[in-house]
């Protein structure tokens, strides 16, 4: 109606009209849109619309159609109907899903590595089930996706022009924390600890529960029971926005940026091809559907209508937001995160026979009599390596480690720019390097009697990261130390292709000895870059094994190091990565090629690894 109003009376009469105030509609939205309410409309006399209109208006306005006009339009009707102040409500809701995703995080992944080597072991069948491994690996998936929900919700901040506020975290050793924007009980902020699984289940539970009856309605404190209701309150909000904004084209809305400053991590887009960045208003919807499916199931999403869609069976997830067929934890895709706490709580439960819950002892492994989680006495356990570093060195590694990652989280996300980085080209931590610190150090310092803090230490540099992991890590089972990153980084520089055994173990006649030269067989301790990401599942197919030992932790006789068909246990692959300094070849050394392989293999090296 207002196109056609507009189409029959093209140029505005000379007196007695009324007309839109042009320089408040075509120079500047802004003003407006602070306000949300601002009129548009104003009475002018006749010899102020000819110049108004001549001066100003012909520069935007399409004469043949009035498209600007109408558009104009739609932007007012918008701004009725999503104010300037439900924006701003919108910007909250959508900092409080990064606040509450990141803190679930260090939350979640201490809880996994407080299993011990004799839970992980137990098998109640000979062999052919690990319920307990199968539980931490199952809680392990629910920590990896909210790293997912922490890029998706950060992606979505960008979206609408919220830089994303990564929290900075100082929770000491045993100190309890309060999770932001939760009060199940209504006044009472939600605590819990950093600590083992049995202390943390009921608060892992808590967090990731459905809600129950109505759901609560926005609210400017952005104070909810659960997070189910934070998201409802959210999912009310965006489907208010593309409601309000359905006929405004993308480049004059006001709100959204579409493909601003998205990130999409590392192995996050082969895993989850069917979430995408964001680039359209439907994105938005996708992105926001994909984390309250995949976190509590379809109650959020059915509830909130729109463009919000989910799964008509509860505690299921949607196809599109399961893991791809194959990848590493495809088998719990299916399942909200809140069944699988569910499932790993009925698991631990069944075998120890008992109902777990924070104590100040641990349920045993049956017929082990060895406990099945460690416990933050003070005591260390038969499973603290012999040259696992001091628990001060590692919990000192830890907070400097942790700093560096809040950081570059806090860049990453803020800027667009979060990328693995994983030592091929620097010569300082990458953030994939640094995060996969935390798999190795919380462990050993559980193995010490310890629980790891994470203290937050401003102004942590790329070199202070790598002393730390240096000082936690002297073997350099999980990270590059100095030496070899500089040799990366030189290679890298004069663009020479980097070796990459793909976890499959055909690099053959590159191994130490030339003990491997079939096809299939060989000792991939050469490669520079090992794709398998440190997971060290490839059982059999690994030949990159840095010490690899038998059964009773004596070391293999050092001929047959690092031969694949030797690395059968699940979890014990030779897949290692990154390969440790004394395992470098270094190919510009044309002329010692048969020095580094075959001849090199003397009963000085081998007395050599075994010192080492």
């Amino acid at each position: 109606r207002q196109r056609s109003r507009y189409q029959r009376c093209p140029r505005p009469q000379r007196r007695g009209a009324q007309r839109f105030d042009t320089r408040a509609i075509f120079h500047s939205r802004q003003p407006f849109l602070a306000s949300g309410r601002r009129r548009l409309l104003q009475l002018e006399e006749a010899k102020d619309v000819r110049r108004a209109y001549d001066g100003e208006a012909s520069l935007y306005y399409n004469h043949s159609g009035g498209q600007t006009m109408a558009q104009s339009a739609a932007l007012l009707n918008a701004a009725k109907l999503f104010s300037a102040d439900d924006a701003a409500l919108l910007k909250r809701h959508l900092q409080a899903l990064v606040q509450v995703e990141f803190l679930t995080i260090p939350l979640y992944l201490t809880a996994v590595y407080s299993f011990t080597e004799a839970a992980l072991n137990y098998s109640p069948d000979g062999g052919n089930t690990n319920p307990l491994y199968a539980a931490q690996q199952e809680v392990l998936s629910v920590a990896v996706q909210e790293m997912l929900h922490l890029q998706l919700a950060s992606n979505m901040c960008n979206s609408f022009g919220v830089t994303p506020e990564i929290p900075v975290l100082n929770v000491s050793p045993g100190q309890v924390i309060t999770v932001p924007h939760l009060e199940p009980t209504p006044g009472t902020p939600f605590t819990t600890t950093i600590g083992n699984l049995p202390d943390v289940i009921g608060a892992l539970i808590a967090i990731e529960k459905p809600a129950t009856g109505g759901f609560a309605q926005p609210n400017n404190q952005v104070i909810y029971q659960s997070i189910a209701d934070l998201y409802y309150a959210t999912l009310t909000l965006l489907n208010r926005y593309m409601r309000a904004y359905a006929n405004v084209a993308p480049g004059e809305d006001p709100h959204f940026q579409p493909n601003h400053l998205q990130v999409n991590y590392a192995t996050f887009a082969s895993t989850y091809p069917q979430i995408p960045t964001i680039a359209t208003r439907t994105d938005v919807g996708t992105v926001a559907n994909a984390i309250t499916d995949q976190g509590e199931g379809g109650l959020v999403a059915s509830k909130a209508g729109g463009l919000f869609q989910s799964s008509p069976t509860e505690g299921e997830v949607l196809q599109q937001f399961q893991p791809v067929a194959g990848s590493r934890f495809a088998r719990w895709g299916a399942i909200t995160h809140y069944q699988r706490f569910l499932d790993v709580q009925t698991t631990i439960n069944n075998v120890s026979g008992t109902t777990v819950g924070p104590s100040a002892s641990s349920p045993a492994v049956p017929g082990a009599q060895l406990p099945m989680f460690y416990l933050a006495d003070g005591l260390p356990s038969p499973d603290l390596p012999s040259w696992a570093p001091t628990a001060e060195v590692l919990q000192q590694s830890a907070s400097t480690i942790w700093s560096y990652l809040t950081d570059a989280m806090q860049q990453g996300f803020g800027q667009g720019t979060l990328g693995p980085n994983s030592g091929q080209t620097t010569t300082t931590p990458g953030f994939n390097d640094a995060m996969l610190a935390f798999k190795y150090i919380t462990p050993m310092l559980w193995q010490w009697g310890c629980v790891v803090g994470y203290e937050y230490q401003p102004g942590v540099t790329g070199q202070q990261a790598q002393a730390a992991m240096d000082a936690s890590d002297p073997l350099s089972l999980f990270h590059w130390d100095a030496t070899t990153a500089n040799l990366r980084a030189q290679w890298a520089a004069a663009g020479i292709e980097l070796n990459a055994c793909q976890g499959l173990n055909e690099c053959s006649s590159r191994g130490w000895g030339g003990i491997a030269t079939a096809k299939g067989n060989g000792a991939c301790a050469t490669a520079d870059l090992h794709t398998c990401g440190g997971n060290n599942d490839c059982s059999s197919q690994g030949g990159c094994g840095f010490l690899s030992s038998v059964q009773g932790g004596g070391l293999l006789n050092p001929s047959d190091q690092w031969i694949p068909s030797e690395n059968v246990g699940n979890g014990t692959g030779g897949c290692q990565t990154p390969v440790g300094p004394l395992q470098v070849f270094d190919r510009t050394g044309a002329t010692s090629i048969n020095a580094q392989t075959g001849e090199a293999w003397t009963p000085e090296a081998k007395a050599a690894l075994i010192a080492l």
